[in-house]
């Protein structure tokens, strides 16, 4: 694995370039993940006057959904260590009349820049398996968290289950542009083990801690709209494209365009199955 320091900051500026992308996805992109982040909301079982955390926040689909049930009185802390991911966030907020229970801040999830034992509740979706440290992350976590308080998590199944983003990483490894993924390094499919979850929580101190996956689909209208989205949204995805020449990026786009064909409708429309799991426990 590369060095600590390295990884974050790489880490860092590519989430700021897919910034633009998730934000333009965002709409089409919450709906779809809504089961996932509902699981959440409703483990942190948020109420009128409380105070809650979102870590690794992108554009804030769970802090937002979050933001509705703590009003009145209460406030949602939306952070994530990409500038641009905040700033969508805080304008996504803004749209919703949220403005005054969202406060938007960039942090790094494995030094919370807050007291100790001053929120509710901490949401994070599909983040702590991306973290260099994501242990420290945790026991950041649960010193922020006021006693009796409960971390709710999302991370993805592993590829097989979700094949709308893991036929493009097959396709990048067989076409050259990127190397097989180290099972030991973060990345999307880390926490793939459910069971190993649970684990995590418990070294880091939490009790009480409930386990489950939550399945669901992703649409796009063809397969060249789910290309394209996926180039917006994948850092890794641009970076190796942005590497290759166009004979190459031809070649992995056709290879995963074929890859994914059992998955196109009648019409065109392309339909994958998706699963995520879902964990909560109390501090």
């Amino acid at each position: 694995m590369e060095d600590p320091e390295v990884y974050r900051q790489r880490t860092r500026e590519a989430w700021e370039r897919a910034a633009e992308g998730w934000a333009a996805h965002a709409e089409r992109w919450e709906p779809a993940t809504r089961p996932v982040s509902q699981w959440m909301a409703d483990a942190l079982e948020p109420r009128p006057g409380a105070r809650l955390l979102e870590l690794a926040s992108g554009p804030g689909d769970v802090g937002l959904l979050l933001a509705e049930r703590v009003k009145p009185g209460g406030t949602v802390v939306i952070t994530d260590g990409a500038e641009p991911m905040v700033e969508a966030a805080k304008a996504r907020a803004e749209a919703r009349g949220l403005a005054d229970v969202v406060e938007a801040r960039a942090m790094e999830a494995e030094w919370i820049d807050l007291p100790a034992a001053s929120v509710d509740g901490v949401a994070c979706r599909w983040g702590y398996m991306l973290l260099a440290d994501p242990g420290a992350a945790l026991r950041e976590t649960r010193r922020v968290l006021r006693p009796g308080g409960r971390v709710a998590l999302a991370a993805w199944d592993g590829p097989e289950a979700n094949p709308w983003s893991a036929l493009i990483g097959r396709a990048l490894v067989e076409g050259g542009l990127a190397e097989a993924p180290d099972p030991a390094a973060p990345g999307q499919f880390a926490w793939r083990e459910r069971a190993a979850i649970g684990e995590r929580l418990e070294d880091a101190g939490f009790v009480d801690v409930t386990l489950d996956t939550v399945s669901f689909t992703l649409a796009f209208p063809s397969l060249d709209d789910w290309w394209d989205a996926q180039i917006d949204v994948s850092p890794t995805l641009r970076v190796a494209l942005a590497a290759a020449d166009p004979a190459q990026r031809d070649e992995v786009m056709e290879a995963a365009q074929a890859a994914a064909a059992e998955y196109v409708r009648d019409g065109g429309e392309v339909v994958f199955p998706a699963a995520s799991h879902v964990a909560s426990a109390e501090a």
